[in-house]
Order: structure tokens, then C-alpha cells, then sequence
């Protein structure tokens, strides 16, 4: 198997989500460098060994390698690219501290490059995944010294510095290793270039099943890009809810605010005339529009059409509070199809679902649908038990049969699209009040707007959601009912680790 860096920082955050602190795969890493070192030598004595090391985590991995290797008897020389005072990760700062105080471990200062000259080992630990373009000094003349290194052994912690683990890429100057000790999982860059890292050594840093399984803080911070400083309107995603009727006037709105809590920066919605002063009065923030009405019919296609040439909005969040008239039905059933022959991105919640006839409808994979169980039968025929494997090849085939990523909303969350799943555990019992359906459809809105995936979008949604809920729930002791969760959702997004970590009471002491 093969993972991008992308992914290996979802899973990293989403263990510390578990309450893993990350200096523990450090010295996992640390250890596995160590032992590939030691296999290669052969029990050879006498052997010095120089440890290159940056300022983040992988010059981490390669301090506590450089404290295994001593302990084993070798000569062991440590040899900074920066002062160490300006190491940046806080796991390596604690490892150049204790290697400081080592007699057995020799720290030189940085540019000293004759060492490398006369070792019978180098160890790069200067970038390793965090290479971006060209490398820069002193990193650039590092590499370079050591590529013209006699060395018998020349190991690449991760992936060698200068070399681009997702794609390979090679700009200027990279270290030359005979090994490369990678985690986890290939890189996919590493096979590209075999000339360049030669034989590679995939350590099991135990990074536990669970944190690619379950939704977490990873996903959340990693899957949704950022806005750029320079952004302007329209760039943090532009949402349209297509809702309400006479009966449900809530639905459509708390759709709405929910995606703009989740800073999409845009939100519209379409309602029936009747009801419009009602939704547009929960927020001067909600750009609202009308059809005919107090409910949805065929008719209102050709004008909802028409807002959404003006709108241009990058996903439609539908069926929220659009109620059960039988011509809001038939409506139904033709704007969905309407959405997909036009390509749109597009959320189906509630009662929208019932404009999906299984077996015929097409979702052409651009569609989140987000049933509970109940929805589920009503919708496939098909009972789900509760149990999350047997449930899970039944939702399969569902995905598989509509073409679309289906977000299952249930005690433990099930989100599939075709052979992918993930599930999510966030949430609580308390959040049965009615309207976090709705909620949930916003920022599933918003989240495919920002990300493009449905699979992704509609992982993230379900775990923001929940930890909103839980944050209200364990932490003030409140009922988290739909307006709080949308109140707390921009606080949490801002920090997203320390909100996980602090709605669980998960302390990372190491």
C-alpha cells in the first residue's frame, strides 16, 4: 500500500485525537532507524555515525536514532543544520535536550561538514516529508557534503531530503541513500525514484487502526483547505438550500446558518413565498428567494433555475423541511434529476430523499445523501441490524446501486461511497432534538464546497457535528440543540485539535 503525506497527517492528528501523543512514534521511528543501521552493520565495530538533523520531526526521528545507536556502542555524532536553539518542533526540542546531556552522543555545531567526510555512516533526518521546491541552505550544502561522502552506509529517514514523496519530483539537489526507512506506508514518490532512495524498510510505528477508521481533528484539518489571505467572497464556498414549506420553516434556515458557520461565505435559500419572512427573519445573513406558494411544486423548476444562474452556488443542500404534498413530491423526484443532468454538486436530506426512486435514480457520484436507518429502509427496502459489519455491505450496495456517498446518521455514523467507508463516533443521545439533521446537511454543504469530495465532505460534516454536540453536552452540561450546535461550530473550527482534546478531557502528557 502506498499513502500520501496528506494522508499521513490526517492519521497523526487523529491520534492525538485518541490521546497518542506523537513523540511516541517519534521514538518508534527513532528506534525502527536504528535497527536497520545495526542490521546493516553486521555487528561491525568501531563504526562511527553522523546524524544529520533539521528543525522539525523528521531531525526528531533522527535524535533518538542517534540515542539508540549510541546505547548500542557506536561513535555517534549529531550534526545540526541550525543552531539547536531554533528547532521548532517541540518533540525534537525535547529530544536535542536530552541528547545534549548524553556523554555517549557528540552534538557539533552546525556546519561542521568534515565529519561527514570520515564516518562509515549517514543518517539524513534534515526534511523528510516536509520538502517544498528547491532546498535551501544550509540544507542544500548538507546534502550536497554528504552525497560526496565515502560513507559504506547512507540512510534516508522517511524519504530523502529533496525528494518529493508524493510524486517523486526532484528539484536540484537530493540525498543519495542506500536505505530508506519509511513509515507506516510508501510514499508513492519513493517508488518513483528507486536510483534515489534505494533499498526501502516500511517501519509499523504503530499508528493504530482506529485513527483512519474513525472520523477525527485529522480529517477536519487536513481535508478542508483554508482560505488564503488574500481570499475574496465567494472562495470559501457559495451554498443553496432548497427548502421549507408551510409547516417547516426551521429546516431550510438552520441548513443555511450551519453553512455559514462552517464559513462558506455565501449562503442562499430558496423557499416557498409564503414562508419567506418567517426563514428570512432568522438572519439578515440568509439571501433568500421564492417560489410560488406555500409548498414546492413541478412548475417551480424553470424559476429555481434561474436563481441558480444568478446564485452560482458550488453545492445545493435540498429537502430540508420541504414536507410531503404529493406535487412536492413529484417535485422532488424531477429536481433531483434536473441537479444531475446539470452536474451540480448536491446534498439530499430529509424529505428530499423521497424524490430518489432505488433502482432508477443515478447520482453520478457528485451527491451526499444523509438517511437514518428509518430513511435507509423506506428508501432500499432494506433493514440495517446495528451491527457496523453486517450494516456495512448493505450500505455498500446502496451506494453502489444510487452512485452516490451515503452518510448514514446512527449511533456510530457509517459513511460510505462505493468500496470506501469511514465511521464516526461523535455525538450524542441528546442530539435526537429535531433539526441537527438539518444542521448536519449545512455543513456537509459547506464542506463540498470547500473540498469537491462528497466521501470526504460528508466524513468531516459528520464528526464537526457531533463534536459540536458533545462540546455543549460534556462540557457546559447544556441539551445541544441545533442553534447552540450552530453557534459553537466557528470556535471549534478555528481550533479544532484543542476543541477535540478538551470536549474528551484527553491530556497528552507524555
Amino acid at each position: 500500500m502506498v499513502i500520501s503525506v496528506r494522508e499521513m497527517r490526517v492519521l497523526e492528528v487523529n491520534c492525538i485525537g485518541l490521546g497518542i501523543p506523537l513523540r511516541m512514534f517519534m521514538e518508534a521511528a527513532g528506534l525502527h532507524v536504528a535497527r536497520v543501521v545495526e542490521e546493516k552493520l553486521g555487528g561491525r565495530e568501531g563504526v562511527e555515525i553522523a546524524v544529520m538533523v533539521g528543525k522539525g520531526g523528521n531531525g526528531g526521528d533522527g535524535l533518538v536514532a542517534a540515542r539508540y545507536l549510541a546505547s548500542r556502542g557506536y561513535r555517534v555524532y549529531v550534526l545540526p543544520a541550525y543552531d539547536p536553539g531554533l528547532i521548532s518542533h517541540p518533540d525534537a526540542i525535547a529530544n536535542i535536550e536530552i541528547v545534549k546531556r548524553l556523554d555517549s552522543v557528540k552534538v557539533l555545531k552546525p556546519g561542521r561538514y568534515d565529519v561527514l567526510g570520515s564516518v562509515d555512516v549517514v543518517i539524513d533526518g534534515l526534511l523528510g516529508t516536509g520538502v517544498k521546491g528547491e532546498l535551501r541552505e544550509p540544507i542544500r550544502s548538507l546534502v550536497e557534503e554528504a552525497n560526496k561522502s565515502s560513507a559504506d552506509l547512507k540512510v534516508a529517514i522517511d524519504t530523502p531530503t529533496g525528494l518529493n514523496p508524493d510524486t517523486g519530483e526532484v528539484h536540484g539537489v537530493v540525498f543519495k541513500a542506500d536505505v530508506t526507512v519509511t513509515f507506516h506506508d510508501v510514499k508513492p514518490g519513493l517508488l518513483k525514484r528507486p536510483d534515489l532512495v534505494g533499498e526501502i524498510v516500511v517501519a509499523n510505528i504503530g499508528i493504530p487502526r482506529e485513527a483512519w477508521l474513525y472520523v477525527g481533528p485529522g480529517d477536519a484539518l487536513h481535508r478542508v483547505p483554508r482560505k488564503p489571505r488574500d481570499a475574496h467572497k465567494g472562495m470559501g464556498g457559495r451554498v443553496l438550500v432548497v427548502g421549507g414549506s408551510r409547516y417547516y420553516t426551521g429546516a431550510p434556515a438552520l441548513a443555511g446558518l450551519a453553512a455559514l458557520a462552517c464559513s462558506a461565505d455565501l449562503s442562499f435559500v430558496v423557499v416557498p413565498e409564503e414562508v419567506r419572512d418567517v426563514i428570512a427573519g432568522y438572519s439578515p445573513e440568509l439571501i433568500t428567494a421564492t417560489v410560488p406558494g406555500d409548498h414546492f411544486k413541478p412548475g417551480d423548476i424553470e424559476l429555481i433555475e434561474k436563481y441558480i444562474k444568478v446564485f452560482r452556488p458550488h453545492v445545493i443542500v435540498f429537502g430540508n423541511g420541504i414536507g410531503r404534498e404529493p406535487s412536492t413530491l413529484e417535485f422532488a423526484e424531477r429536481f433531483i434529476k434536473w441537479v444531475i443532468e446539470k452536474g451540480y454538486y448536491l446534498v439530499i436530506d430529509a424529505d428530499g430523499l423521497k424524490g430518489i426512486v432505488y433502482g432508477e435514480t443515478k447520482l453520478g457520484w457528485k451527491v451526499i445523501i444523509t438517511p437514518h436507518r428509518g430513511e435507509f429502509k423506506s428508501l432500499t427496502n432494506t433493514s440495517l441490524s446495528g451491527d457496523i459489519d453486517s450494516d456495512l455491505e448493505k450500505i455498500m450496495n446502496a451506494s453502489n446501486v444510487l452512485e452516490s456517498t451515503i452518510l448514514l446518521k446512527a449511533p456510530v455514523d457509517i459513511i460510505v461511497s462505493g468500496g470506501k467507508y469511514r465511521l464516526n463516533k461523535t455525538g450524542n443521545e441528546a442530539m435526537t432534538i429535531g433539526g441537527t439533521g438539518d444542521v448536519l446537511a449545512g455543513i456537509a454543504g459547506a464542506m463540498l464546497a470547500k473540498t469537491g469530495s462528497p466521501f470526504e465532505a460528508a466524513a468531516v460534516a459528520a464528526y464537526l457535528n457531533g463534536l459540536a454536540g458533545d462540546h455543549i453536552y460534556y462540557t457546559t452540561g447544556d441539551i445541544p440543540s441545533p442553534t447552540k450546535i450552530v453557534e459553537v461550530l466557528p470556535s471549534i473550527m478555528k481550533d479544532i485539535v484543542n476543541a477535540h482534546l478538551a470536549t474528551y478531557n484527553i491530556d497528552l502528557e507524555y
